[in-house]
């Protein structure tokens, strides 16, 4: 199924081409999950903070259907 990912951060940088407005379309095995994607992207937990699939906010076990839009929020640190 493929899958429509948009990265913020500096998580773009690792998609040479990566067009911000577009995103990546990526394709995965049917009934994957947010971790399944996240692997196959090789986003680690400490790249990735959140993750929103169509706009809610999705745990890492929570399953995927074909065409949802999911945004990757990069962790935030500093003081």
């Amino acid at each position: 199924m493929k899958i429509r990912v948009r990265l913020f951060g500096t998580l773009p940088q690792r998609y040479p081409g990566y067009d911000p407005s577009q995103g990546l379309e990526v394709e995965i095995q049917d009934g994957a999950k947010v971790k399944d994607l996240l692997a196959r992207l090789e986003i680690f937990a400490s790249d990735g903070g959140l993750v929103a699939v169509d706009n809610l906010v999705a745990q890492h076990d929570d399953a995927l259907k074909e065409g949802v839009s999911v945004r990757i929020f990069q962790s935030a640190f500093g003081g």
